[in-house]
């Protein structure tokens, strides 16, 4: 083969070494995006339905403690726990990805709140025996809630926890190849290089 011929392989052997290389790294870009955004977007929606499910919590007590102790203190806990809740579900419900089995979730708990703010009008209007009443007949309904919110992250959680292990393995698989293809890549390169070097010295002898 001419030192010509050798050139051109040499050079075309690059070219396709750069584009290999350039390709590999380009989809080990993307999937550490892809893991990013599982990371942070989808796991940030999930700690959401964890916070939510602490208001619901948080505002139940602060109505037992009004009740029990008629202390408007736990009133005032009630309705800065359920201003918060307020504005987190909003943004969830807000977000284009959010799943439709969690707003079905926030649905019904809209419900408890009609309830749970019932409960206070009653008490307001100085009918502590009423509100008591009405506030243990919400009780199953709020556990239920809560309880169901619990499986759903959980069960989401688990999805997510799928998704990181498949991307970070992708990864981990990604680069791997391409030290391997950069390792022969280079081999190669260095082969051709050395021959070349070969044989342009003995064409000079030649002549």
């Amino acid at each position: 083969m001419s030192q010509r011929k050798w050139i051109l392989l040499w050079i075309s052997l690059s070219i396709l070494s750069i584009s290999i290389i350039g390709i590999f790294i380009f989809q080990l870009k993307e999937t550490n995006e892809r893991l990013e955004i599982i990371q942070g977007e989808q796991l940030d929606s999930y700690e959401a339905i964890e916070d939510i499910m602490y208001y619901n919590v948080e505002r139940a007590n602060a109505i037992r403690g009004l009740l029990a102790y008629e202390d408007r203190h736990f009133l005032e806990m009630y309705y800065s726990m359920s201003q918060q809740a307020r504005e987190l579900k909003q943004s969830v419900i807000n977000d284009p990805d959010t799943p439709s089995s969690v707003l079905d979730l926030l649905d019904r708990d809209a419900i408890w709140e009609k309830e749970a703010d019932r409960v206070l009008v009653i008490y307001e209007e100085g009918d502590l025996v009423k509100a008591t009443a009405v506030a243990e007949t919400m009780t199953e309904q709020r556990q239920t809630i809560l309880e169901d919110l619990r499986s759903l992250k959980q069960m989401q959680y688990k999805d997510v926890h799928k998704e990181l292990i498949a991307a970070e393995n992708q990864v981990s698989f990604l680069t791997q190849i391409l030290f391997t293809i950069i390792f022969l890549l280079f081999t190669v390169v260095v082969i051709l290089t050395f021959l070349l070097l070969r044989i342009k010295p003995q064409h000079e002898t030649i002549e």
